[in-house]
C-alpha cells in the first residue's frame, strides 16, 4: 500500500552478567536503506532515537500492568546510561523513484529490528532464548539456571 519501502539490518553486541542475568548493549549497528538521505542530521537523530527506543523495548520497557507501569519510571524507559555510546549507522542510498527527492520513510525502521537483534545477541552470548519481552535480568538468570540444570 506504500509508494516506497525502507529496509534495515541490525546487529547488537551485548554483555550478559552471568551472576545476575543483567544485559547491557555495548554496541548497536544499523544498516539503513531509506532511499536518499535528504537531511543527514535529522535522519541520524531519528535513527538514534529509534535504536534507543528498541533497546528499551528489549530490556526494560513493560506496559503489562497499567497500575504498576503507568509512570515513566514504572514503565522502564531507559536511562542514558542504558544506551551505548557506540551506535553506528551505515547508509545504503538507493534512490526511490516514487519518494520525495528519492527518499523513503525513516521513522519506523529503526524501531523494527533492535529488540530481536538484542534478544538474538543474548542467546548468542549465553544460550538463553527470551520469548517474551522485556528481557529482565531475572528472566535471563532463570534461563541460565534452567540451562545449568539440564
Amino acid at each position: 500500500p506504500f509508494a516506497c519501502y525502507m529496509y534495515g539490518l541490525f546487529m547488537a553486541e551485548v554483555a550478559v552478567e552471568l551472576a545476575t542475568g543483567k544485559t547491557k548493549v555495548e554496541k548497536m549497528t544499523m544498516v539503513a536503506d531509506i532511499g536518499t538521505v535528504v537531511n543527514k542530521l535529522i535522519t541520524d537523530g531519528q535513527i538514534w532515537g529509534g535504536l534507543a527506543q528498541g533497546i528499551g523495548l528489549a530490556l526494560s520497557e513493560d506496559y503489562e500492568d497499567i497500575k504498576k507501569h503507568s509512570t515513566m519510571l514504572g514503565a522502564g524507559i531507559p536511562y542514558p546510561k542504558d544506551i551505548p555510546d557506540n551506535m553506528e549507522i551505515i547508509y545504503v542510498q538507493s534512490k526511490r523513484p516514487d519518494g520525495p527527492f528519492g527518499a523513503s520513510g525513516t521513522g519506523e525502521i529503526p524501531l523494527c529490528g533492535p529488540h530481536p537483534a538484542i534478544i538474538n545477541a543474548i542467546y548468542n552470548a549465553c544460550g538463553v532464548r527470551i520469548t517474551h519481552l522485556p528481557a529482565y535480568p531475572e528472566k535471563v538468570l532463570a534461563g541460565l539456571k534452567e540451562k545449568a540444570a539440564k
